[in-house]
Formats: C-alpha cells, structure tokens, sequence
C-alpha cells in the first residue's frame, strides 16, 4: 500500500491547515474540542514529480495531541477507501510512537472506514458538547452533493436560533474538476438529437447536487459555448468566481462570515530554479461565527496570494532578484486607522448624549475583550463578577441597545440569558464574504462589495 500522490500546491494547502490547526487548538485546547477530518486519506501525502513525503490533514490534527495536556481533543477520521483507512492506522501509530506522544492518546482517535455522508449524523450528536472544526476535502465532487453539506453546516445555528461561534467548516472547492464537467456541458448543450451522450445528462445530475439547484447553470447559459475551446481568460475567471459566491451564498443561514482563497497551479519556468503562478486549481472556502477567526486564517492565505513565483532551490537568490526587478506590478497597501475601545466608548457616550457609569464601561469592557466567546456571557458570571443583578445596569444597557439578550446553553448543561455586546459603535455585527482581498456585505440575500 502506498500513500496518496498529489501535485506540488497541495503543500499549500497543508500549509494553511496545519498554521490555522495550531491556532484553533491554542485557542480552544482548555475545553472539549473535536476535529473532524471528512477524506482523512492515510496520513501521508507524496508530492508529484519530488520526493518529498509530507503529513497530509489527518496527521497534522494527530500532531494537536503533544499539546493536548488536558487530553480535551478528539479526532475522527473517515476514509472510504479501505486500503487507505487500513494503512492511515498504521500511519497514525507509528507517529504516535515516533513523537512520543503518550500512547493512551490514541483512545480519542476514531477511525470511520465509510464515506462521510453515512457516519457524519452520528459524530455529529457524539460532538454537541464541545467546539468542533470540520475539514471536508473529496477526491471528486460527487462526494460532496450540497444536501449533506447543508445538513452538516446547519449545526452552526443552536438549539436557540443564533449562529454558534464553536463550529467552523474548511472545504476544498474543486474548481478543476467542475471546469471538466462544464466543458462537457457547453459541448453538448444544443445537441437537441436522441443520441445525446447519456454520460453529460450524469455530469449535469452531478453540478445539480453539487450546486444543491441548477443555478449554475443559468450562471454557464449567460457565456459563450466555446468560452473553454477559444481560452477566454477573462470570460473563465468571471464564471468561475460567479459560480464559487453563488456557490456559499446559503452558507449565510448558518453562518457570518466566509473566506474563500484561490490556490493556484505551479508552472515551469524558463528558469529551472522556480516556477510560476498558473491558474486557479481550487478554492478553499472557510466558515465561521468567531471573527477573528478570519485573521488566523488568512494571514497563511495572504502569504500564498502574494507568491508568484516558488522557489525549487534554495541557492536561487541571484535570479529571484532578476525575476522580481523586470515585474512592473506595485502592491498598494491600504492603512486602516481602528478606533481604540476607549474612542468607542466616548463617540458612544455622545451618540447616547448620556456620560455612562463607571460600572457600565467595566460590563462593556469585560464583554469586548470576550471576542472568542461572541463578545457575551452567561447572566451568572455576569452578576457574579460585577455584583449586580438583572435589575442594576442591564436595563440600561438594553433599553440603548448596547446588549443584546438570548437563551443559550453551556457545553456544561446549563441554560440561561446570555448577555452580548450589539452596539453598532462598538461591535460589527454584519456577515460578510471574504473574497481573496475583496471584502463583501452580505444582507437580504445579496452582496454589497465594500
């Protein structure tokens, strides 16, 4: 048995992975937490075309556990293939054993030989009780039909209605592989004869799942049929992304905010020491109720979309300047001055025409600086820490709509108000699409870019 074979962005990918696993696990290791690798594979990953062998996504969560003091992280790994989830446990023990993590670890690692679609409603009930990422990564896009992704993403919302910040989704978007299946599509779209090729009335029963709706295909009706064939580079970048924001749009019942990045191909270059950005291979679509979230990730994102060469030898510095001097492109950095906590109390306090109590600032800025827990609190450690009740303060506070109130339960068990910050001044409560460095609003079902 031999690991999987996959071309050389793929480190790119695992680069992200591994960089954003080792910031969620930091921030969330001192509670239950889950990590959920859909196409777990077996552990390892050959690039093409190099010898490099390299820890694919089900390892790098496996590498979590030398920090995992309070043993509070479990792993579920599903691979369908059997040969694969067979040699992805051998894979794993032996890391195990190799970084001397304590062997009694591997008790929270569960191994699922099955395709995700039919374990994931029983992890799913197995996971409530603690904060849970899922990786979903399909060799083909038929795993992934949209009806079983949104049964999965409708999890971001609680029992209650409001969008859960301890439930995140990373999924690779395969535009590679749609690409195929819309070529096949525009290359048979007007044959109107009895003998249409059975096999693209199958890749458009394919989009249709994929897309959950034939969407797309009004999106694919409004371009040229030989948009592929004639090499429209502009016309194919213009579908491509239509398809990809429709694609995320019901994303927004269930979550605020989502990023997509686009990972590029690697192409040979005249100069044997690097190769050059080609075109767009996939998207990696990131969701999430924890705003911050979003910075974590893309600062690994960023680090790729500014690369437009890649190093093949490390000995290149001479021709890496030479490539770089003969560019005519100039990066525009764009400075945003933030307004400091204590600025939006004041412009806060004029907007109110009112001066707050002391008591009141110290509520506003405990909450503020509670960004992983959505900016709020439970009533009792709320009470507790300031030593009022529901009678002192938060009237007050309501009334001005500087909190807002919801039912919520603890991963404990207990149910109570939860008080938050909602104040426009103070808290950006907007969704929004993250778009490589493109930023849109999303309300009443539409995108306002910014």
């Amino acid at each position: 048995m031999a690991n999987l074979v996959f071309p050389e962005h793929t480190k790119e990918k695992l680069d992200a992975l591994e960089y954003y696993y080792n910031l969620w696990f930091y921030i969330v290791k001192g509670q239950k937490c889950y990590l959920i690798d859909c196409n777990a594979g077996t552990g390892y990953i050959n690039i093409r075309n190099t010898v490099e062998n390299v820890l694919g996504s089900s390892l790098l969560g496996i590498k979590l556990y030398k920090e995992d003091k309070k043993e509070n992280l479990s792993t579920f790994l599903i691979e369908k293939d059997k040969k694969n989830s067979n040699l992805l446990s051998k894979n794993i023990s032996e890391f195990i054993q190799k970084n001397l993590i304590p062997a009694q670890i591997e008790k929270n690692v569960t191994i699922y030989n099955s395709d995700w679609s039919g374990v994931i409603e029983d992890i799913i009930e197995k996971t409530k009780d603690g904060i849970r990422l899922f990786f979903l990564d399909p060799f083909a896009i038929k795993s992934l039909p949209k009806d079983m992704l949104l049964s999965l993403i409708k999890n971001g919302k609680s029992e209650f209605g409001y969008k859960e910040s301890g439930f995140e989704v990373l999924i690779n978007w395969a535009w590679h592989a749609i690409r195929r299946k819309l070529g096949k599509y525009y290359n048979n779209k007007d044959d109107k004869s009895k003998n249409k090729d059975l096999s693209v009335t199958k890749e458009i029963k394919i989009l249709d799942d994929y897309f959950g709706s034939s969407d797309w295909k009004k999106i694919a009706d409004e371009f040229p049929n030989d948009i592929f064939k004639a090499k429209m580079k502009e016309k194919i970048e213009e579908l491509r992304d239509r398809l990809v924001i429709t694609y995320v749009k019901d994303f927004f019942d269930h979550f605020r905010f989502v990023k997509i990045h686009s990972v590029y191909s690697r192409k040979k270059s005249k100069n044997t020491h690097f190769k050059i950005r080609g075109k767009v291979k996939y998207f990696l679509i990131f969701a999430t109720n924890y705003q911050p979230a979003i910075k974590i990730i893309d600062k690994k994102f960023k680090e790729y979309r500014d690369k437009e060469i890649f190093l093949t030898n490390p000995n290149t510095q001479t021709n890496l300047v030479k490539y770089l001097s003969n560019s005519n492109k100039n990066e525009k950095i764009k400075k945003k001055i933030k307004m400091s906590l204590e600025d939006k109390i004041k412009y806060l306090e004029h907007e109110l025409g009112d001066d707050l109590y002391d008591k009141t600032n110290e509520i506003i800025k405990y909450l503020y600086y509670r960004k992983h827990y959505d900016y709020g609190a439970f009533d009792f450690a709320l009470f507790n820490r300031f030593k009022i009740s529901d009678d002192r303060y938060i009237p007050y506070l309501l009334e001005k709509n500087i909190l807002g109130v919801r039912r919520k339960k603890s991963w404990g068990g207990y149910e109570g108000n939860y008080y938050f910050l909602c104040h426009p001044i103070l808290i950006d409560r907007n969704e929004y699409l993250f778009f490589n460095e493109e930023r849109y609003l999303f309300r009443k079902g539409k995108f306002v870019e910014f």
